[in-house]
């Protein structure tokens, strides 16, 4: 898992291919409401984001999960939350992988990073991850979720 801040998002535009595109077309939706937005420049499904607003929940109420298709580029707007991370060879499943809903979940784990506005991470398919949960108790968050196929 990669953590930084936005405004050194560049160093990362060797990560996938077309990740500097897909980053730009992520924050035009800096102001949309929330929902699920495709990127035009792009075949259907390729790179997509969604601008998602919630409260952050309790660590016992999450589980982990990691996707196989896609990266996710997760960029924090507004609040903040913390996130639960590891190497998925460390945990072990408890729901098989969904080609359909591209997640298989884990059993609870990981390590926290906390993650404010300002601030993005990028979660790679061998990553575990358990996004929106408390930083310092229940809060608010306003992020974009950027998906951009794997491979």
């Amino acid at each position: 898992m990669i953590i930084d801040r936005t405004d050194r998002i560049e160093n990362y535009n060797g990560l996938a291919e077309h990740f500097r595109e897909a980053v730009d077309f992520a924050l035009s939706l800096s102001d949309k409401p929330a929902g699920r937005y495709e990127c035009g420049r792009f075949p259907a499904g390729e790179v997509f984001a969604m601008v998602q607003e919630g409260e952050t929940k309790p660590r016992e109420d999450g589980r982990i999960e990691a996707h196989r298709k896609y990266i996710d580029v997760q960029i924090m707007l507004d609040g903040g939350e913390t996130v639960y991370y590891a190497d998925i060879k460390d945990l072990k499943e408890t729901e098989p992988y969904s080609d359909e809903k591209d997640t298989a979940f884990y059993e609870a784990g990981g390590q926290p990073a906390r993650i404010e506005k300002g601030m993005f991470y990028v979660v790679l398919p061998h990553d575990g991850h358990m996004p929106c949960r408390e930083l310092d108790g229940p809060g608010t968050y306003r992020k974009i979720v950027l998906k951009i196929k794997w491979n």
